[in-house]
């Protein structure tokens, strides 16, 4: 027998049709979805192009969407780039955290973070990040404010960890130990990143990055 048409088109209907909560839901996953596209246009147009070229307008063009629909997800330019650089940055704190708060004796910890920062500054990728994110921040003051932000955690981190590992040493003192050793390590993340990884002269700097840092931490190179 052949069924009623207007039963089929009800059946049809009740198919098709989703329920409140199946439409959030892939309405956020589509959402997920633009917003990760974003962040990956953005991240390569970074790496490409540099933060000369880096403008909301650019990053719509590669995504291939409308500064509208990017703007719905991130107002402005250093949302963006805060969204490429922040995981990066995140990750490295919340290990440095974990470091701090793992009960493992803080000397042994404050050669972990040493190691660690050499193994970021080989990472081409994440150098040129990060680097390419300061660049910005000269010229952008809320960039600015974020970089600072970022340095003073990583910093009162490192000086509680020098001093747990050397309690002589006062706040201010570890302050500047642990500034020293930050800046050591962004000096080294530029020059690896500027292309000399192949040269003879980074020959053993592993080792001795690891030394002079190890130095600056005990305070041999302080003059009273």
């Amino acid at each position: 027998m052949t069924e009623p048409s207007k039963q089929r088109v009800s059946r049809k209907r009740s198919a098709t049709t989703e329920t409140p909560v199946e439409t959030e839901r892939n309405l956020r996953a589509q959402g997920m979805r633009t917003r990760n596209a974003i962040i990956d246009a953005a991240k390569k147009l970074l790496l490409e192009g540099g933060s000369l070229e880096f403008t909301l307008r650019e990053v719509a063009v590669r995504a291939e969407i409308s500064i509208s629909n990017l703007q719905y997800y991130f107002p402005t330019r250093l949302a963006v780039l805060r969204a490429v650089v922040e995981p990066v940055v995140n990750a490295y704190l919340g290990d440095l955290k974990r470091a701090v708060t793992s009960g493992t004796p803080p000397r042994n910890t404050l050669t972990i973070i040493a190691e660690r920062a050499i193994r970021d500054a080989k990472n081409a990728e994440r150098t040129a990040l990060w680097w390419h994110f300061v660049s910005l921040a000269a010229i952008d003051p809320e960039c600015s404010r974020l970089l600072d932000d970022w340095y003073e955690t990583v910093t009162r981190d490192l000086a509680q960890l020098i001093r747990a590992a050397h309690p002589e040493c006062g706040p201010a003192e570890s302050l500047h130990r642990a500034t020293l050793l930050v800046a050591m390590a962004d000096g080294l993340s530029f020059q690896l990143g500027a292309g000399r990884r192949k040269r003879d002269y980074t020959r053993g700097l592993d080792a001795q990055f690891l030394a002079t840092a190890d130095a600056i931490v005990r305070g041999e190179f302080r003059k009273d």
